[in-house]
C-alpha cells in the first residue's frame, strides 16, 4: 500500500462526505482487504479494489450493488 494510492481512495470517500480522517481509515482498510482477497481468490489487488469500491459506492448511495448473476426482470 503506498501513500499515493491511499490517498487518491480516501479522496473517493471524501467525495463521498467523509472527513479527511475517517475517509483515510476507510481507504487503508479496503485497501488491506483487497490485498488480503485478491490473495485468497488468485486475483489482483485492482480487480478486488474495484469490486470493494464500487460495493462502497452503492451504500453511499443508499442503493444495493446490482449482483451480476441475478436477472434485474
Amino acid at each position: 500500500m503506498t501513500d499515493q494510492e491511499t490517498e487518491q481512495i480516501a479522496g473517493i470517500f471524501r467525495n463521498l462526505g467523509a472527513d479527511r480522517e475517517k475517509a483515510t481509515t476507510m481507504a487503508r482498510q479496503l485497501i488491506k482487504r483487497s490485498e488480503q482477497l485478491a490473495k485468497e481468490k488468485n486475483s489482483t489487488k485492482v480487480s478486488e479494489l474495484q469490486a470493494l469500491l464500487e460495493t462502497a459506492i452503492y451504500g453511499a448511495q443508499g442503493a444495493l450493488k446490482p449482483d451480476k448473476n441475478t436477472d434485474s426482470e
